[in-house]
């Protein structure tokens, strides 16, 4: 018997050589990883105890019945389905199943290809070469920047290069995202880049190296006998927190006397992130946030000594989501600042991520914000102060409606200030 249980162990073994690892407290399971391990454990134990069970069955003892028949299903299409299946194909399609159960927006399987995305995205960095290239319908993929402090430019290339080869694999063919992948990979490893410059084709060797993308821009406003800050917020990534400050304290060295925080079309990010700029303006005490959970409410009050006392606007429209929407709420309740423009989405949810061992992921609803004074903006989002309706800027008008909008409010003579 031990010696059918040794080759049925080994053969187990090599079917799923890649569930198989030291356990890490900072490791992520998937699905069938947690099956496997909880099999294994249980094989082990009834071993040891002497009650070892060969047969139809066996792997299975003591494990949940819903897991097993998970487990039975998945292996019983694989071995005995009449094509060909791909065992990460099926398992993605049962775990993908399992999040659309839930019936919620907010709650999705994404592939390693979106996964890899959305990380890059929400972490404010990713690996690469610094260049932006755009294709062109007759499918010519030109370089349209070479960022200065990137390693392509350091390496020679320059914008308006036409694209040619990557590691020597003609990409004329291939659509962009193919080729985004192509040039990505490893930090510190390196990528033979060629590029038609005229007449003349050039190879570069690049090495590839973390690039930082950038979520905040600023620019001081010279209006009405006042110098307004003005930062626009793309995303509340892992690193936008330290760009705003940096962007902050250089306007107020600039001397500014009030500012514009604009969040139009900005769809969240990071709840830390958006907590570490709340704290900058808000004093010691203050209450940021409220986060519920299945049964209960926690309160999150500011602990730094940081605080501001100058006027703030903020921008909204319909794309303000999420973090936005929490900025806006705390800056708005707590504050006190303008608000301006049209109602934000409505998103309060509050979602977190599992990596899954193929590089894939998921994203769940676990919790739910509320303002500072313990409201949802849950579907209904916020109607700011101040409702205007975008219009662009034109030649006559020198900023777009929401914007003037803030500006007249920031410059605003108070009768006891004239």
């Amino acid at each position: 018997m031990k010696n059918r249980f040794g080759k049925l162990l080994k053969n187990y073994r090599s079917k799923y050589k890649k569930y198989f690892c030291f356990l890490d407290k900072n490791k992520k399971f998937n699905l069938m990883e947690v099956i496997v391990i909880m099999i294994i454990t249980v094989v082990f134990g009834m071993f040891a105890g002497g009650i070892l069970m060969y047969g139809k069955g066996a792997l299975n003892y003591g494990i949940k019945k819903e897991l097993r028949e998970f487990s039975d299903t998945y292996t019983e299409i694989l071995n005995e389905y009449y094509k060909d299946v791909s065992e990460d194909g099926l398992l993605e399609a049962g775990i993908n199943g399992m999040v659309n159960y839930l019936g919620d927006p907010y709650s999705v399987f994404m592939d390693e290809e979106t996964s890899t995305a959305f990380n890059e995205k929400v972490n404010g960095e990713y690996v690469g070469i610094g260049t932006e290239i755009i294709q062109y319908s007759d499918l010519k993929v030109e370089v349209r920047e070479a960022y200065e402090d990137g390693p392509a430019y350091e390496a020679g290339i320059r914008k308006g290069d036409i694209l040619k080869k990557v590691d020597g694999e003609d990409i004329t063919e291939k659509n962009i995202s193919d080729i985004s992948s192509l040039v990505k990979g490893r930090e510190g490893t390196t990528v033979k880049i060629t590029v038609l410059r005229g007449d003349e084709e050039i190879d570069f060797v690049v090495k590839r190296k973390s690039i930082d993308i950038d979520s905040v821009t600023s620019e001081i406003l010279l209006e009405n006998d006042s110098r307004i800050g003005y930062i626009v917020i793309d995303l509340f990534a892992a690193n936008t927190a330290k760009q705003f400050k940096t962007h902050l304290e250089k306007l107020e060295q600039e001397k500014i006397d009030s500012l514009i925080i604009d969040v139009r079309g900005n769809s969240g990010g990071y709840l830390s992130t958006v907590s570490e700029i709340l704290s900058m303006f808000l004093k010691k005490g203050d209450l940021i946030y409220q986060l519920k959970t299945k049964d209960k409410v926690e309160k999150f009050y500011d602990k730094t000594n940081e605080s501001r006392n100058y006027k703030v606007a903020i921008l909204v429209n319909g794309g303000s989501a999420s973090a936005s929407e929490l900025l806006t709420a705390a800056m708005k309740e707590t504050y006190h600042a303008y608000t301006i423009g049209t109602t934000t989405f409505g998103k309060s949810k509050v979602q977190k991520t599992q990596d899954l061992s193929n590089g894939a992921s998921i994203k769940f609803t676990f919790q739910e914000w509320l303002t500072p004074k313990g409201e949802s903006v849950g579907e209904k989002g916020i109607a700011p102060e101040y409702e205007v309706t975008y219009s662009a800027k034109t030649e006559e008008n020198k900023y777009d409606s929401q914007l003037q909008k803030a500006i007249d409010l920031l410059t605003e003579k108070k009768p006891n200030e004239e």
